[in-house]
């Protein structure tokens, strides 16, 4: 008996193109099983980080109520962020355009400022994303926070390591 006969039937029951077509089939089966199950060994560590949270446009009033070393929580989830550490009121600028010089410049809004805090916090750190009880903190993130006696959305500004 015979392979493959003249007409390129293995056994004289199953053509050439057919074990092709099986081998392509097996071969993609194993490579997806493959791809599909290895898994990243993703490790958390624990580290302390400061960072700087920015809220722009607000008034005297919220500036004063900023305490050092307060608890500051994610005022929609409720999740603690952080304590503050450190804070900085700024004066509020907008640009706007100077008509008669054909150029824009800074103008200081009045009775408004931009307050940068300065949080410190415990973190969860994978080697995607920097958590603090569950709220991912990255630069650009804007999230709203609130503490004893103020609430604003603002934008995180700068990450920094705590070496110990």
């Amino acid at each position: 008996m015979k392979l493959i006969n003249k007409k390129g039937m293995v056994f004289e029951k199953i053509s050439i193109v057919d074990v092709i077509i099986i081998l392509v089939i097996i071969a993609i089966g194993y490579y997806a099983i493959t791809f599909l199950t290895t898994k990243d060994v993703n490790k958390i560590s624990k580290q302390t980080i400061q960072y700087t949270f920015e809220t722009e446009d607000v008034n005297e009033n919220f500036a004063k109520q900023l305490q050092l070393e307060g608890n500051l929580y994610n005022s929609s989830k409720n999740y603690f962020v952080g304590k503050l550490i450190d804070y900085k009121v700024l004066p509020y600028e907008i640009i706007v355009p100077d008509l008669q010089n054909g150029v824009f410049i800074k103008q200081v809004v009045e009775d408004r400022f931009v307050v940068r805090m300065t949080i410190e916090a415990n973190t969860d750190q994978d080697d995607y994303n920097i958590r603090i009880n569950q709220e991912n903190i990255k630069v650009g993130a804007m999230f709203p926070i609130k503490g004893k006696g103020f609430a604003s959305y603002g934008y995180i500004v700068e990450i920094k390591e705590v070496v110990k």
